[in-house]
């Protein structure tokens, strides 16, 4: 994370992890006084870049785990509305749709 005091660095770790601003920021040590609702706003907009960074790494760490899930949903569901609905997600993650849908 870039040209962020510990403070925020936690802050961003905390929310990204619970994705509750006010809980990041009183986990962090922000004071829980009358204003913490809009400091924690405008702590959100000016740490968004970064929060935005860690989602995506936090995204990109579980996907093959999320692949490997649906691959198997795909091809073992008893149900075949399962299989179904698991191959067309893989498939739509992939950016292949399906004819005749939007």
């Amino acid at each position: 994370m870039t040209n962020l005091t510990n403070q925020r660095q936690v802050f961003v770790e905390e929310y990204v992890r619970s994705g509750n601003h006010l809980d990041a920021a009183k986990k962090t040590g922000y004071k829980d006084t009358h204003t913490l609702r809009n400091q924690t706003c405008k702590l959100r907009r000016e740490c968004a870049d970064e929060i935005t960074d860690k989602l995506h790494r936090n995204f990109a760490e579980i996907a093959p785990r999320a692949l490997n899930i649906l691959s198997d949903l795909a091809e073992n569901a008893e149900s075949e509305s399962v299989r179904f609905g698991a191959t067309r997600d893989m498939l739509d993650r992939a950016g292949f749709k399906l004819i005749g849908m939007k």
